[in-house]
């Protein structure tokens, strides 16, 4: 798998707390960012937050709705 279709998902947070991580399949990625934001964030364009409003996701190689599939 090239870099190019790996997942990475970077989280953030309004205490300027960020970080990224790559993943090679969904579940894991999945896992990381409902870690961070829940199974039910509120989802922008381009980037999820959770409902408080601490902390954001972003994503290249997926898609929003397939990391938080029941916020959709």
């Amino acid at each position: 798998m090239t870099d190019q279709t790996r997942i990475k998902v970077r989280y953030s947070s309004v205490d300027r707390h960020s970080e990224t991580r790559e993943f090679d399949t969904i579940e894991p990625a999945r896992e990381y960012a409902q870690y961070w934001l829940g199974r039910h964030p509120e989802i922008g364009r381009g980037y999820a937050i959770s409902g408080d409003g601490i902390g954001k996701i972003e994503v290249t190689g997926t898609s929003l709705a397939t990391l938080f599939p029941e916020a959709v």
